[in-house]
């Protein structure tokens, strides 16, 4: 678990907050990650485990405006509802405990950030594929915590931490809904976050996992748009909108968003709870045949744009489309940073290259001898003996270039071969002529 970071976190607390202490219970604290709703949240050291956890506290409520009670409250229903939970996609709780009157729970610590960097107006968007990802896990988090009887209630932006590896996580359950404790009363005041609550929330009306799973789709809404389905300062008008008006529509905000994926999100906010999804596991499950289709269309799109990089070179005007697909398959595309080794001399490798774009060194003996450019080729003889190289090509520029494999070769169509060997020889023996007539240049002079 990670909060927001507060101005002297790693180190001395900002001006009016507390001392940081030495250790809370066994844990040796290491800094001040930042105030929750409930108090302080450090950053600490479990010596016995040797990892580093994150400590919220109700340290540094005295004096504030806050509902100590209602603060301590809080901490025994999260402890209660994160005790339940187990799941690589809800940050998990280690510890909890009481220290001169102070309550604490011992979570995971999350070295990331939430997304609320990515659900800001002008702020940057995640690409669509992520997007579909980090709401797939979270449903698939909010299935497993309805499936063991807690309702989150709070589900928002700065509730999903994004690990450094983009691995999303589910956090502070300080206002779930426990099963084993309902009482079937409705809470007095609205529980949650009011631009993220269901129609049936701002109502007081029993929820159900159709509730979460509404404001997960507020949180989808806002990683494509930028904004949230509603708004507003006044919490009245704000309520009526969330209960009687329809969300505006995906499309008009992003055309560039799927059908489908326009077609989720529709149903996720709609305003009856049955409307929705069943179950966290079924909008999973759409969500992942949705991804399957992004994954699809990024990899054809990439194709193209390979084929296009192919199209463009002299060596490939007599393809069709369908031959430099063929190529593509028995062959690699491959990007090279500068300096960066294509070929080692004395390396026996039976591929031969073509530049797509970039430029190369040919080094022998470290001493560089030529410059290649796109449209260039090297590695015909050991293409076709699999001798040693003679020489070491290094990427000049950022580089792409084709790599065919002489045995993948032979699983194209046999058309396709006669072609490619067809303007290989005619490469080659071009090489081999403008080698000798530069040998003969040298002679002469």
């Amino acid at each position: 678990m990670q909060e927001t970071t507060l101005p002297g976190a790693g180190g001395a607390p900002p001006a009016g907050e507390p001392a940081l202490p030495e250790k809370i219970g066994k844990y040796e604290v290491r800094g001040l990650l930042g105030r929750g709703s409930s108090g302080l949240v450090y950053k600490a050291y479990d010596p016995f485990v040797r990892r580093e956890v994150a400590i919220k506290t109700t340290r540094g409520l005295a004096g504030r405006d806050t509902d100590v009670e209602a603060a301590e409250q809080a901490f025994f229903t999260e402890a209660r509802a994160a005790g339940l939970l187990s799941h690589p996609h809800i940050v998990s709780l280690y510890d909890a405990g009481v220290e001169n009157g102070m309550h604490y729970l011992v979570m995971e610590y999350v070295d990331g950030q939430t997304l609320v960097p990515w659900c800001q107006r002008h702020g940057p968007r995640l690409p669509l594929d992520r997007i579909v990802d980090v709401v797939f896990k979270c449903a698939r988090a909010l299935h497993y915590s309805h499936s063991r009887g807690v309702l989150h209630r709070d589900v928002k932006p700065s509730n999903i931490m994004l690990t450094r590896e983009r691995v999303p996580k589910l956090m502070d359950f300080s206002v779930a809904e426990v099963a084993e404790t309902r009482d079937g009363r409705r809470p007095r005041t609205a529980v949650g976050s009011p631009l993220y609550m269901s129609p049936e929330q701002v109502q007081r009306l029993p929820l159900t996992p159709a509730s979460d799973l509404y404001s997960l789709g507020v949180v989808m809404y806002q990683l494509l748009t930028g904004e949230t389905p509603y708004t507003g300062s006044d919490l009245v008008q704000l309520f009526a909108a969330i209960r009687n008006q329809p969300a505006p529509r995906l499309e008009d905000k992003r055309p560039d968003v799927p059908r489908d994926l326009c077609a989720v999100t529709a149903r996720l906010l709609a305003k009856r709870a049955q409307d929705r999804y069943p179950s966290g596991q079924a909008l999973a499950d759409e969500l992942l045949r949705i991804f399957d289709r992004l994954q699809l269309a990024d990899a054809n799109l990439a194709r193209r744009e390979n084929r296009d990089s192919l199209r463009s070179l002299r060596f490939f005007d007599g393809f069709s489309d369908e031959q430099i697909d063929e190529i593509l398959n028995a062959g690699q595309l491959l990007s090279y940073a500068p300096g960066a080794e294509i070929v080692r001399e004395g390396e026996i490798e039976n591929t031969f290259y073509l530049i797509a774009r970039g430029a190369a060194e040919v080094r022998k003996g470290g001493v560089t001898i030529d410059t290649l450019h796109k449209g260039d080729c090297f590695g015909e003889i050991g293409f076709l003996t699999s001798a040693r190289r003679t020489a070491t090509v290094v990427a000049k520029d950022p580089l792409l270039a084709l790599r065919v494999s002489a045995s993948l070769l032979d699983r194209v169509s046999l058309d396709c071969q006669l072609r490619f060997y067809k303007v290989f020889t005619q490469t080659l023996i071009y090489r081999l002529s403008l080698t000798n007539a530069r040998f003969s240049a040298l002679k002469s002079t």
